[in-house]
């Protein structure tokens, strides 16, 4: 027969026993919902790193830039195509979400040769370029169409995207808004004209504007 002692003792490693198994049940419970908030985490920067890509990488066409990625063990890879962007995707993300890389790395833009061109004729084009406002019932800047701030001249790369990544009065990002320009905020045809400044202005031949023209066209002299 088992005394007093023995049931007690045996009680307590009975308790003990599950007391550790109800602790390691939790300590993993714990665990995989680190490591869902873990890889959450990493799925939200992936997303913005993918975002901050395609802006580097539209403004590089835009504005004639340079644009280039390093790695998170510091190699450099210059892009110049969309196919080389979508590898860098495929090959960062990944690895990144499944924990096998500390970083996503980081994209890179610089000014190229004709940058400065560029931002020439885009802030002519801001300034001189008009779209008819149906609910103005007259011409209007595409500042004023889009829900931007009043146009002021940029004079450096570094201002246009600090510029292109302000939000308008919707809270959609300028880059995005600027992409088509027309009929009240849409897609949709408009009437264009090129306001001289000073009483004089000519109609334009064309029913949107994207923004890449505003870039490698010079309105004025059309």
């Amino acid at each position: 027969m088992i005394g007093e002692n023995g049931k007690l003792k045996f009680r307590w490693v009975l308790c003990f026993i599950i007391f550790s198994l109800a602790l390691l049940i939790y300590g993993n419970h714990l665990l995989k919902e680190r490591a869902k908030k873990l890889e959450d985490m990493r799925r939200t920067e992936a997303v913005e790193f993918m975002d901050d890509g395609w802006k580097k990488y539209r403004m590089m066409l835009y504005a004639g830039a340079n644009m280039e990625y390093t790695d998170s063990e510091g190699n450099i890879r210059v892009i110049e195509t969309e196919p080389v962007l979508l590898d860098v995707f495929d090959e960062a993300i990944k690895p990144y979400i499944l924990g096998k890389t500390p970083s996503l790395g980081s994209f890179r833009i610089t000014e190229g040769k004709r940058t400065s061109e560029f931002i020439q004729n885009f802030n002519d084009n801001m300034k001189h370029v008009k779209i008819w406002g149906a609910h103005k019932n007259r011409y209007i800047s595409i500042a004023e169409n889009e829900g931007l701030e009043e146009f002021k001249d940029i004079n450096s790369f570094e201002e246009l995207w600090a510029y292109m990544n302000k939000r308008n009065d919707e809270g959609v990002v300028y880059i995005n808004e600027l992409d088509i320009v027309g009929y009240d905020r849409t897609a949709q045809d408009a009437r264009f004209i090129y306001d001289y400044g000073n009483g004089e202005s000519k109609k334009l031949s064309i029913n949107i504007v994207e923004l890449l023209s505003l870039f490698s066209e010079n309105y004025k002299d059309w």
